[in-house]
């Protein structure tokens, strides 16, 4: 299950109140209420047998008493009651229910059995319900409404949702959808997530989440959601242990999919107006504002105590400011105006330091003061931040006069907070999101190496050691495994004398990598200060294979010890070898490289420990991996060619290979005239989810040794696997000779072997050559929904719909 009949749920035509009363306090009748209270412009039925009416509103004594079947039913009859409502529903022809009281798991199961013939959706049990003010749904037991706005709130906390609407409504935050998960029995949020990604209405997601149950599924959808908008996550719970370990995992992960974590549930607030009302940010240096020079001192005391960055002011931007500034003050950043600054002062100033290129963003911060009043320099500034193309950040500090000058700022739909320090926490949230998105394009470059890991030799020697009955490998063994995948180890057996020495003599910084296994998102990396003082010191950062030097880097920079060493490459190397290493071995559950030093040979470790078990499955990895095992060489006019699916290593030779396209190839495959690839769009080609997408390359040796890329097809699925959407492109000089047949009919049976429904795309009608092909590969060719385009259709397995 995934986002089928979500629609019913979040935009229903029709809703069933089940178990709707008058009674006070009762689930029904809170329900009704918000109901007939949020302006919802389709058919609301209330359904018991104790009524005729119910506010006015006609009510049924039983849901075969029903005009016809709702879209959404809303459950708030006794536990011991869902099961056959839910069946009587799901015959009836309803196709999504919210079920807002608890069940015990008995009930749960029966529940969800009732529901799966009929595939009905269930959002809940448990839980307060769901929001949907643009729909005029408030299916909720909440306390009071949300209004309109183009951020979309989920939890799985129904008070934290309550507290949110709170704070919402006293700060003018709208929403789009507001949903309480529940217990996520049938809808959870991965199903929410890739729902909310493809809303129009949601321009941005806060997430609020106590735990996952499928990593992978989650992993999917998350990064399908941040790859198109921005995702705050409020991560409550910290994990067991005392080391943090789980929690750095929960961290690598959000930061993996692209999206921004914060801490509590105060920058969670803060998060919503952030994420609401920021603009794209282009760097990373802020300018600042204000009226008393303490003010602003404060601000920068906190930017540098989170690592921040002061934007330097250019001369013509000093010259500029020279007006604003009070006599005997020279303009700086932080800027002071001074105490007696009017608000033609505070714009003078602001409008200038919008005009420097070298500021990414603004923050402003003013008492008020005789000179000018809050609410006054708000109104003053308004229409100019409103126009800026930078984000400016504000904090009016004071009491009446501060409160009018936030209410100003916030229905005018700009981000303001309360005090200096909350304004640069949330500067630093859109700092590490900005960061965290760089990740997703950013292209990798390979890993030198002398050739492919030794995976058979390495396989034999664990098997050996599983047969053997033996939990662990010994020094040899770890040193042969290792050195498979490139990883130099220096055991205890006498090898390692002067390497030892140089510990002893501090020469060389101690370093860790370690494996070990998270209880949901299976095998994770960490990385961080080795030896006594790591025991102590806790520096660690995490990280989920599989992993490039992009990623590697990463999880290096995030820790003291690798941000001071002066060549990480060598460390980042040994991370990707072992990530290679955990996601080849199933059998391998614990690693430990602990002291690894690193010289002029590279990174080498002083000890290592492997542990084993029974073999995982390839599920169990949060990630899918590169699926090696698709590649394959065939014959292709006389000579070897490789097809396999891309990795994100192929960037490179996708840019010559698009460079090689003849525009008119172009505009067929990409509907415009591009004339490069941007590089967000190069990062969504060449780093796909293999979980959800595939791409199979045909490559082949070029001029010098180079990869060449001749051809690509892909395809990317529905959560729900029923359709495929796909494209396909060969190099212009090798149309004709059979390589888009070879191509095709590769991703064609990787599909049907997936059991997906059917291949799909859209092709402007001048392109004969894609109709040709599809209609060999059994499909076809229709009109499309504009102009010009046609539809193209090949089953792949029965009903496709």
């Amino acid at each position: 299950m995934s986002i089928r009949h979500l629609d019913r749920l979040f935009e229903p035509r029709s809703v069933a109140v089940i178990g709707a009363s008058r009674r006070p306090g009762r689930i029904g009748t809170t329900v009704l209420d918000n109901m007939a209270a949020s302006g919802f412009a389709g058919a609301l039925w209330p359904v018991n047998p104790k009524y005729d009416t119910l506010l006015g509103i006609p009510c049924h004594a039983r849901v075969a008493a029903l005009p016809a079947a709702p879209d959404l039913a809303v459950i708030c009859t006794p536990a011991d009651t869902v099961a056959a409502l839910v069946a009587e529903l799901g015959a009836l022809g309803t196709r999504a229910v919210i079920v807002l009281v608890a069940l015990s798991p008995a009930q749960r199961a029966a529940m969800l059995k009732a529901a799966r013939p009929h595939l009905l959706r269930i959002l809940g049990p448990g839980g307060i319900g769901l929001i949907g003010p643009a729909a005029g749904i408030n299916a909720s037991v909440a306390h009071t409404g949300a209004r309109p706005g183009r951020t979309a709130f989920v939890s799985q906390s129904g008070m934290l949702m309550t507290a949110v609407l709170d704070w919402a409504r006293q700060h003018q935050i709208g929403f789009s959808r507001v949903v309480s998960v529940g217990e996520g029995g049938d809808v959870d949020v991965a199903d929410l997530l890739d729902w909310l990604a493809g809303d129009a209405d949601t321009q941005a997601i806060v997430l609020h989440i106590e735990s996952v149950t499928d990593a992978r599924k989650f992993m999917s959808a998350a990064r399908i959601a941040a790859r198109g908008k921005p995702v705050v996550v409020l991560k409550s719970g910290r994990g067991a242990g005392s080391d943090g370990a789980e929690d750095r995992v929960v961290d690598a992960a959000i930061r993996r999919a692209g999206m921004l974590r914060v801490y509590s549930s105060a920058d969670l607030f803060d998060a919503v107006q952030t994420v609401a009302r920021a603009r794209p940010l282009p760097g990373e240096r802020l300018a600042v504002v204000s009226n008393a020079a303490s003010l602003g001192l404060l601000a920068t005391d906190a930017l540098a105590w989170t690592g921040g960055t002061l934007a330097p002011l250019s001369p013509a931007t000093l010259r500029a400011l020279k007006p604003a500034m009070a006599d005997g003050v020279a303009p700086a950043n932080p800027l002071d105006i001074g105490t007696r600054a009017d608000a033609a002062r505070h714009l003078a100033a602001v409008r200038a330091l919008l005009d420097e290129p070298q500021a990414d963003a603004l923050l402003l911060v003013h008492v008020p003061t005789p000179a000018a009043g809050s609410s006054d320099v708000a109104r003053a500034l308004v229409p100019l931040v409103r126009a800026a193309r930078q984000t400016v950040l504000s904090c009016w500090l004071g009491g009446d006069e501060a409160t009018e000058a936030r209410s100003v700022f916030a229905d005018a739909g700009l981000a303001t907070y309360d005090t200096p320090e909350k304004a640069v926490r949330a500067f630093r949230q859109i700092v590490q999101y900005r960061r965290n998105q760089a990740l997703l394009i950013e292209v990798p470059a390979g890993v030198p190496a002398a050739g492919e890991p030794e995976r058979a030799a390495a396989r034999a020697i664990v098997a050996a050691a599983r047969h053997a009955g033996r939990s662990s490998l010994d020094d040899g063994e770890c040193t042969t495994v290792l050195a498979a995948y490139g990883v130099q180890c220096e055991t205890n057996g006498g090898a390692n004398g002067g390497a030892a020495q140089e510990w002893e003599a501090g020469t060389a910084p101690q370093l860790r990598i370690a494996v070990h296994m998270d209880p949901v998102f299976g095998p994770a990396l960490e990385f961080g200060l080795g030896g006594a003082a790591g025991q102590v010191a806790r520096d660690r950062a995490a990280g989920l294979p599989p992993l490039n030097m992009v990623l590697a880097r990463d999880i290096v920079a995030r820790t003291r010890a690798g941000a001071a060493l002066t060549a990480p490459d060598a460390v980042c190397r040994a991370l990707v070898q072992v990530a290679d290493l955990v996601t080849d071995l199933g059998e391998v559950m614990a690693l430990e490289l602990d002291p690894v030093r690193v010289g002029e040979g590279g990174a080498v470790a002083l000890r290592a420990r492997i542990v084993l078990g029974p073999p995982r499955p390839e599920s169990a990895m949060a990630i899918r991996p590169y699926p090696q095992a698709l590649a394959e060489t065939v014959d292709w006019q006389g000579g070897p060619l490789v097809l396999r699916p891309i990795r994100p290593e192929d960037a490179p030779a996708h840019v010559r290979f698009f460079a090689a396209l003849d525009p008119d190839d172009v505009r067929l495959r990409f509907f415009s005239a591009l004339r490069e690839l941007p590089p967000a769009q190069l990062a969504r080609l060449t780093q796909i989810d293999y979980d959800r997408a595939m791409a199979f390359i045909a490559t082949r040796p070029g001029p010098g040794g180079q990869p060449e890329t001749l051809g690509v097809v892909r395809a990317v699925a529905d959560p729900d696997n029923r359709r495929a959407d796909f494209a396909i492109v060969v190099r212009s000089d090798l149309k004709g000779k059979g390589l888009g047949v070879i191509l095709f009919g590769k991703l064609v049976d990787y599909f049907r072997a997936r059991g997906t429904g059917s291949l799909t795309g859209d092709a402007l009608a001048e392109n004969v050559g894609v109709q040709k092909l599809v209609h060999r590969f059994g499909g076809t060719v229709q009109p499309g929904s504009e102009p010009g385009i046609v539809l193209l259709t090949i089953p792949l397995h029965g009903k496709t719909s």
